[in-house]
């Protein structure tokens, strides 16, 4: 049996913190044809579950059009069970009122629930040794202020099954949770779960859990933000029902990519200094085919340090960039730097300003921020306060 685990959807965020409205709207678009795109693939691949493990949608601020065509991608999937799990950001019940609910979704509450995942074994049979099928059950339950604490002693599960449990949560090691996001993992060890299916990490995260089982963060499906660079998709679960071993495989899967590439710009004169520089090591980092790259959102974060008397113009930089990637921004994390060196013997006003700078009872950061006013004001040019 193969079952898709997926999680962090976000359906409906704004995505207004780096975008425009145009492509912010382009976007929400992009993430919602993702999902499409994953029921496809299931469909293509023999899956024949796919659990959402909490955060399908981003807020209560979803557009109908939005909740119509999930409802509408599921129903069209018969093939597909598709198991969902509300998170913290999802909406509550009310969102699908008025709507047809396809018969192959299934949800969850605030108690534990439980769904054969694959056709029960005949007990009668397996006993006379005729069906040796495993049974594969999928429990989960949504975690609330309430519930948040005894929902390890309520959870109920059978050795000889395979179990897979889905809870939408940061995961904790040890101790009571707090709220109701946190999952003690200790007391989730050795109560025979094969798989831990968990959201609301959006990173991909995979690891041991105790002598049988494992946990999972599947991470987002789509990054939406330059906290969620890297690779993002979904988890493929795929089980013997005989034996009951499984495999699982991350699976790459998101639209557009996001990087955060630092460049070290130190000793640079000016911007196209900067720019062969940043080009360097961009290229290099986002590699791939050109649609790929055509398809990235890129943070260039440029370090170092800069002489004062450096030109550094970061919108022509940006500029330099757009053509290749589907969003550049420039972060300036650059320190100034002063060479006192360099105005020793100069005898001009810019000379005597800067000694006299030098000389002041302050921070060199505030230093070399007024001598570069400073010059850049006695060379006649824009000066701009921070």
């Amino acid at each position: 049996m193969r079952i898709i685990h997926c999680a962090d959807i976000h359906l409906d965020s704004a995505l207004t913190t780096h975008l425009d409205k145009e492509k912010a709207r382009t976007r929400r678009k992009e993430i919602l044809d993702t999902f499409r795109r994953m029921l496809v693939y299931a469909s293509d691949n023999d899956v024949q579950a796919v659990i959402i493990a909490g955060d399908l949608f981003d807020s209560e601020m979803i557009s109908a059009s939005t909740v119509n065509t999930v409802l509408g991608e599921i129903a069209r999937h018969g093939e597909l069970e598709v198991y969902y799990l509300r998170g913290n950001h999802d909406p509550g019940i009310s969102i699908f009122a008025g709507r047809n609910i396809p018969k192959n979704l299934h949800m969850f509450d605030e108690r534990w629930t439980y769904y054969q995942l694959n056709d029960m074994a005949d007990e009668s049979a397996a006993h006379s040794g005729n069906d040796e099928r495993c049974n594969i059950v999928l429990a989960g339950i949504e975690m609330t202020s309430d519930n948040k604490n005894r929902i390890y002693d309520e959870l109920s599960l059978r050795e000889r099954d395979v179990n897979i449990v889905t809870l939408h949560g940061q995961e904790q090691e040890y101790g009571d949770a707090h709220v109701a996001e946190e999952i003690c993992l200790d007391k989730l060890k050795d109560r025979g779960i094969d798989y831990l299916a968990l959201g609301h990490v959006h990173r991909p995260k995979r690891e041991k859990l105790d002598h049988r089982g494992m946990y999972v963060y599947p991470g987002c499906l789509e990054g939406r933000g330059f906290d969620e660079c890297g690779e993002h998709g979904f988890m493929l679960i795929d089980i013997d029902e005989a034996t009951g071993d499984m495999n699982t495989e991350f699976i790459p899967f998101a639209y557009r990519r996001l990087y955060d590439v630092q460049v070290d710009i130190t000793g640079a004169a000016d911007s196209q200094d900067v720019a062969d520089m940043i080009a360097e090591k961009l290229y290099g980092d986002v590699n791939g085919r050109e649609n790929d790259q055509a398809r990235a959102l890129v943070k260039i974060t440029v370090t170092g340090g800069l002489d004062v008397e450096s030109e550094i113009d970061m919108e022509y930089l940006a500029r330099q960039f757009n053509d290749s990637f589907y969003y550049v921004k420039i972060a300036d994390k650059t320190d100034l730097r002063v060479d006192p060196l360099k105005y020793v013997h100069d005898a001009t006003l810019k000379g005597e300003f800067v000694r006299m700078v030098l000389e002041q009872d302050m921070s060199e950061d505030d230093k070399a921020y007024i001598i570069q006013t400073g010059i850049r004001a006695l060379a006649g040019e824009e000066v701009w306060t921070r």
